[in-house]
């Protein structure tokens, strides 16, 4: 069985990676197509990018303080509550050592 960390970040890279830098990635594409200045680029998306994180912040807020909603990984039959396996889960994506910084292509590009 993987330690609570590996688990956390396997599913801190799939959300970063599947969620974040695609979402990401898509808008960028449309606003290089429709927008001209660079300087109105760069604010907007740093301005998308700072609420990407505040949607994922309150995603896995939800479950954090509902207790009816679970996030479970799961294997061999064995459950692991995400929640219960991180010490704030709304924040394992933000931060200097979050997951944005470490597994996203686009961590750096456009800082709020």
């Amino acid at each position: 069985m993987k330690t609570n960390q590996e688990i956390l970040n396997e599913f801190g890279r799939e959300l970063i990676e599947n969620s974040y830098d695609f979402n990401f990635n898509l808008f960028k594409r449309n606003i290089e197509k429709n927008i001209s200045s660079e300087k109105d680029r760069k604010k907007i998306l740093s301005l998308f990018k700072e609420n990407i994180e505040s949607i994922l912040f309150n995603i896995l807020k939800l479950f954090e303080e509902n207790e009816e909603f679970k996030l479970i990984y799961e294997k061999d039959g064995k459950q692991i509550n995400l929640v219960e396996i991180s010490e704030m889960l709304k924040a394992e994506p933000l931060g200097e050592n979050g997951w944005i910084k470490r597994f996203s292509k686009y961590a750096d590009e456009y800082e709020v």
